[in-house]
């Protein structure tokens, strides 16, 4: 009988190929596995390394794009200023009773004024578009602790090519150098010739206007047209001033410059705070101004080759004013000067001068002090050197005599300022002697 013996041999090499297969595919996935962890590595290490390089292009880009909107920016935005600082003293200028005048409301004899004519200013100007722009300066006066005041504050909008029209606080278009009467390095003088530029003590209004650049033959000419309204502060009153509107034309031929304008508005006025007694009130409510009319008109010629230039204006301030107790005021200058390198002497004669005093009302006991608080007379010479020390910075020396204070029909105080009247005295009493009225003035200019 035979026996069955398993063959354990042969079932055991068996199992150890089955073994042998179990442990090459194990192996087989382990290594599949390794290989395709290295390739998932490989490629998420490749998009990493893209996307990283991505973000670096962005980043780059963005830097790039505030680059260019920093320079649009600096090209968009334009920004200047100006400042001066000036000083000013009287020489001892009295009238005929002794008293000591102080010259233009500030300018003592006894101290140096380093406050009235010191200023600085700043503009800026943003181009919005290609027709459109803002201009906003800012001002600040030396006596008045430099609190800086918006001086203009305009959009301006460019209608067809020579047209342009602007809105909001604009420069009052009265005088030849009424564009830069504050930037005091655009002009010779240490002072602009008091005789014209203070008959009207403000030189900006709240309007609209519209300008026209345009050309007949070899004349270039600008006409522009306003409105607006204004408070002016004069003599201890509020002069308010409404629906003033005008028109003014400049022309320019060779050397040869030409200036006109006409100006026309309605002011009001009360002038009860200025009574000293409620028995005079009646007396100067009866002077109070309720929209009457008022007329300004000037003229201006200007001659420059570049070396010799000569200059002159003339202006007529009237108001309709009650019992005729404001008087017409007529002003005028001419100057001449020459460039020597980098030295300007000029010389300046001037005038300021009233009229009317006939068409007074007498019989208001208050019209003839009225009068007189405005009838300004008297005429000037005055000296200016200027050197300019390097681009943009100048200096300047001033001299000015002031002489011929009225007459004896009707004295007057010219621009230096007295009470006497006010204490008593007789009509033109506070007239300065002659001789010694002086003003002396120097000053450094600079613009950036």
């Amino acid at each position: 009988m035979k026996t069955f013996t398993p063959r354990l041999g042969h079932r055991g090499e068996s199992n150890n190929n089955e073994s042998n297969g179990v442990h090459m595919d194990a192996l087989g996935k382990v290594t599949a596995g390794i290989v395709l962890s290295a390739m998932s590595a490989t490629a998420l290490a490749e998009i990493t390394l893209e996307e990283r390089l991505s973000e670096a292009e962005k980043r780059l880009a963005t830097l790039e794009q505030q680059s260019a909107g920093d320079e649009s920016l600096e090209e968009r935005v334009k920004i200047n200023g100006f400042l001066t600082f000036a000083m000013e003293r009287a020489s001892g200028s009295r009238s005929a009773s002794g008293e000591r005048l102080v010259f233009s409301e500030n300018v003592k004899s006894d101290e140096w004024n380093m406050n009235s004519l010191t200023r600085a200013g700043i503009q800026f100007t943003g181009e919005i578009n290609d027709k459109t722009e803002a201009v906003v300066q800012l001002l600040g006066r030396a006596d008045e602790d430099f609190d800086a005041g918006v001086q203009w504050a305009y959009v301006s909008y460019e209608l067809s090519p020579g047209l342009k029209t602007r809105a909001g606080r604009l420069v009052l278009p009265f005088y030849l150098h009424s564009q830069y009467t504050q930037v005091g390095y655009a002009y010779n003088w240490v002072a602009l010739p008091e005789e014209m530029y203070s008959v009207i003590p403000l030189d900006t209004h709240e309007g609209v206007d519209l300008t026209w650049d345009f050309a007949t033959g070899p004349v270039s000419n600008s006409l522009n047209v306003f409105w607006g309204g204004m408070d002016v502060p004069s003599n201890g009153l509020l002069f308010e001033v409404r629906d003033q509107y005008g028109a003014n034309i400049r022309s320019n031929v060779g050397n040869w410059t030409t200036w006109y304008s006409f100006t026309n508005s309605r002011v009001s006025v009360d002038l009860s705070p200025l009574s000293p007694d409620p028995a005079f009130t009646p007396g100067f409510a009866a002077l109070n101004m309720d929209e009457h009319y008022a007329y300004f008109t000037g003229v201006g010629l200007q001659y420059d080759n570049g070396s010799l230039f000569a200059m002159g204006e003339m202006g007529r301030l009237d108001l309709s004013t009650p019992n005729h107790w404001f008087p017409r005021v007529e002003s005028a200058y001419v100057s001449v000067g020459y460039r020597i390198g980098k030295f300007t002497p000029q010389v300046t004669w001037a005038t300021i001068d009233h009229s009317d005093f006939d068409e007074v009302d007498t019989s208001n006991p208050v019209a003839i002090p009225m009068f007189d608080s405005f009838a300004y007379s008297q005429k000037s010479w005055t000296f200016t050197t200027r050197y300019d020390l390097s681009p943009g910075v100048a200096l300047k020396a001033e001299l000015t005599s002031n002489y011929d204070f009225g007459d004896s029909e009707y004295p007057s105080r010219g621009l230096y300022d007295s009470d006497c009247f006010q204490q008593g005295g007789a009509l033109g009493c506070g007239q300065p002697e002659d001789g010694d009225n002086f003003i002396y003035r120097f000053s450094v200019e600079s613009v950036f």
